[in-house]
């Protein structure tokens, strides 16, 4: 599952991580109860779409451990880190918690307990997880998370749609932008309502026009150094605003609430971009199964890929019940607990054993073609910008609104908004 959308920043880095490391100081060492003894552990994640799998999971492990009891707290996705980062500088704090690439600001706040003993003493093989995601939560050559799931985008078709509007030209796992713009345009021609348009595109500078760049061939931040404005990326500036222009996303300034999958699922679009967090949302849906079909994303100039994100557990320096929580980290990111919570159908495992993914495909059974879409787009990945670079994070909505927002409008070249753009990640970079 993806990080909080909005996430608030930390208002001085420096001195958030002071008080980390003075609400420590001033504790007295944490317990670190064997794991023979009785105890309640407190485990804090964001998403409500995964409460239900990581719910499944915990009681998993309850029964495995019947002497440990799981407090689960789903906190809202805009309060997530204004929450933790207050708990934890008083020194409190869940015992697990979900972090993302965020990690390292409280890595260096001194908050999070290194996990390489535990790892060492268990045997746990991080062999077992993709490299890139084990590495997101490494630092000093220290080990602070076990990776829980991983991000991918798919393309999604209502079929009820197609039939409907009697278009038999339908995406497949090995089309191309063309066949995109294609296949639009022909359910374009054929819509009547003024409210509809055939698709949805993700147009955001992070989600969508970043990953065009790397699909051409291009990147976003070079030696740390923003690169938009070079050729990939204003040729995928122009193609996506291409889209809008031709009316087969929505128009920027016009979809503020648009919400893709709920519009797949009303059938206000006939076909959508869609991350793999929000497919439980269609095969949970009033709908029969196998009206939507599920595809990797279109190729360019022959090539295709996503950005990817994962998502870890990790534990607070601050518990009292250390070996307690490191056994509720090892079950959650085990084979059993990765299909458990997959059972839920609102995250893919990152666990490396086919069983896992399975389990998630199962849980979304009604959705055709899932299993070929996920297994192949999980195959051709790269990290999310503000995934390896988290300092560009913060200043997102910045590009959405001074560059990105401009540009879709008409006011400014996409040679101009590339230039805007390197300008923020050159600033966020320093």
């Amino acid at each position: 599952m993806r990080s909080p959308a909005r996430l608030r920043r930390f208002a001085c880095r420096a001195a958030v991580a002071m008080s980390f490391a003075v609400a420590i100081a001033g504790c007295s060492p944490a317990g670190s109860s064997g794991g023979d003894e009785a105890a309640t552990l407190s485990l804090m994640i964001w998403d409500p779409a995964q409460k239900a799998g990581v719910q499944k999971a915990v009681d998993g492990f309850q029964a495995k451990y019947p002497n440990l009891k799981v407090d689960l707290q789903q906190v809202p996705q805009d309060q997530y880190y204004t929450k933790l980062d207050a708990s934890l500088s008083a020194g409190q704090g869940p015992d697990v918690m979900w972090q993302s690439s965020l990690v390292s600001q409280y890595i260096d706040g001194g908050a999070l307990e290194p996990l390489d003993e535990y790892i060492r003493q268990t045997g746990l093989k991080l062999s077992d997880y993709p490299a890139k995601f084990v590495d997101l939560y490494k630092s000093g050559g220290k080990q602070y998370g076990i990776p829980k799931d991983e991000d991918t985008w798919v393309f999604v078709y209502n079929s009820a749609v197609f039939a409907k509007l009697g278009v038999t030209d339908v995406p497949a796992n090995d089309w191309t932008w063309d066949d995109m713009v294609r296949i639009a345009k022909a359910v374009k021609a054929k819509q009547t309502s003024p409210a509809d348009v055939p698709m949805y595109y993700d147009r955001t500078f992070n989600n969508g026009v970043a990953s065009l760049v790397h699909q051409l061939g291009g990147k976003v931040v070079d030696n740390k150094t923003g690169v938009v404005s070079e050729p990939a990326g204003i040729r995928a500036l122009t193609m996506m605003k291409g889209l809008q222009d031709e009316g087969l996303i929505p128009r920027v300034a016009d979809s503020a609430d648009f919400n893709p999958a709920s519009s797949l699922i009303s059938g206000t679009v006939a076909m959508a971009e869609i991350p793999s967090w929000n497919l439980s949302l269609l095969s949970k849906a009033a709908a029969p199964a196998g009206t939507f079909h599920v595809v990797r994303l279109p190729s360019v100039d022959g090539k295709w890929l996503t950005d990817t994100n994962g998502l870890s557990y990790v534990m607070n320096v601050n518990s009292a019940h250390k070996n307690a929580a490191w056994k509720l980290i090892e079950y959650l990111t085990s084979t059993k607990g990765a299909e458990l919570h997959a059972e839920g159908g609102a995250a893919i495992p990152v666990n490396n054993d086919e069983a896992t993914l399975q389990a998630y495909v199962s849980a979304n059974s009604k959705l055709a073609g899932l299993s070929e879409a996920v297994a192949t787009a999980r195959q051709q990945t790269y990290l999310r910008t503000s995934t390896q670079y988290p300092a560009t994070r913060a200043p997102l909505p910045q590009i959405e609104s001074t560059a990105m927002g401009p540009f879709y409008a008409g006011t400014r070249s996409a040679a101009d908004a590339a230039k805007g753009i390197d300008e923020i990640l050159d600033k966020a970079l320093r």
